[in-house]
């Protein structure tokens, strides 16, 4: 896989899910280019300060073409916009005064964007003291009711993000998809301070109920679908949620704290903000009820599992052994080293991977 900062591993891998994002509007390849070649390699300051610069530019353009009457226009400008604001808060420590007013940013981009798009609906979802905020794509062409896909990211992932990782094959199925916050993510986390927790059954939970009061939706057409740390809050949730009729487990992880804390260091700063603690010990602690011990096996609907030989940041061992350990009928698809799709959440072979999942959810749905 090629690398833009080669002697720097999380750089070059953030640098590569951007770009992956552009396929489905989350940026543009040279508008990218251009702010990597502005970097000094290992600065996050020139990383914040790059991305800023970008995300301003683009938002002028839209601004521009929105006060033209160019709705269409305006509206992939913002779009790219706020992405390119997530990614300018990607690096900043939660304690640096400037993550929350750029992730605000890219937040008040993407809901302008999303007000230019008839088939993106802004929902909040109503979960114990604080409601999840997300969206609903609705099926092209609509349908009277739809089977529907909750999409779940994973541990430093917002809803907005998941818009430009293949949400929108769903709806060019005839499927629509719901991406929500839950808790330890997005505005749940930075706004409402609502942290992680290993029973993602519950917000799930929440998600299916509200499901069933949408008159738009077919209600025992439900599939679950996590990404990277969302992998993990997938099989959870599939494991108690029965309303659940299928689930693809996308890079997840059996074990947070073995699988991906101990695998990949850089990212336990993290996961230490993700469940609110104060010390190494402390974490360790609170990702110690993160495992699929005992749950897996508890999983009856039919399950797809990827992962591959290449990722970095989630150990594949644990996605064999959810496999393994899984009785349900279930897949899995295992991407060898150097092969398209090995690295974490292939970000390196979007444009096959997507499909082959929502064609999967499809076919299960349809079945």
């Amino acid at each position: 896989m090629f690398e833009f900062f080669p002697d720097n591993k999380s750089w070059s891998f953030t640098s590569i899910r951007l770009l992956a994002e552009t396929y489905y509007g989350g940026g543009e390849f040279n508008e990218c280019q251009r702010t990597f070649a502005r970097m000094r390699p290992g600065d996050a300051e020139s990383w914040h300060r790059e991305w800023m610069a970008t995300a301003q530019s683009v938002e002028a353009i839209a601004r521009r073409e929105e006060s033209g009457g160019h709705a269409q226009t305006a509206m992939k400008a913002l779009f790219r916009a706020a992405n390119y604001y997530r990614s300018a808060e990607f690096f900043l420590s939660h304690t640096d005064e400037r993550k929350l007013p750029a992730y605000k940013k890219a937040l008040e981009c993407f809901r302008e964007a999303a007000s230019l798009n008839e088939g993106l609906e802004v929902i909040e979802v109503p979960f114990e003291n604080t409601p999840m905020p997300g969206y609903f794509l609705h099926p092209t062409p609509r349908r009277e009711k739809s089977p529907v896909v909750i999409f779940m990211g994973g541990a430093d992932s917002t809803a907005e993000e998941l818009y430009f990782l293949g949400s929108r094959e769903a709806p060019a199925r005839g499927i629509a998809c719901v991406i929500v916050d839950g808790p330890g993510r997005g505005g749940m986390l930075r706004l409402q301070k609502v942290l992680a927790r290993p029973d993602y059954e519950k917000p799930v939970g929440a998600i299916v109920d509200y499901l069933m009061r949408r008159d738009d939706v077919d209600r025992d057409r439900i599939a679950l679908f996590g990404l990277s740390m969302g992998g993990f809050y997938a099989a959870r949730a599939a494991a108690y949620e029965k309303r659940i009729k299928a689930c693809v487990v996308h890079f997840g992880c059996y074990d947070a704290l073995r699988d991906i804390y101990d695998f990949y260091p850089p990212l336990r700063g993290q996961f230490q903000w993700l469940v609110g603690a104060e010390s190494e010990e402390q974490t360790r602690k609170a990702l110690g009820k993160f495992t699929l011990r005992g749950s897996v096996e508890r999983i009856e609907c039919p399950l797809l599992i990827l992962h591959g030989e290449d990722d970095l940041i989630t150990d594949p061992r644990g996605a064999k052994r959810v496999y393994d350990e899984a009785r349900c009928h279930k897949q899995l698809r295992f991407f060898k080293s150097g092969e398209p799709g090995s690295t974490h959440c292939g970000y390196d072979n979007h444009a096959e991977i997507f499909p082959f999942i929502h064609d999967w959810i499809r076919d299960q749905l349809t079945s």
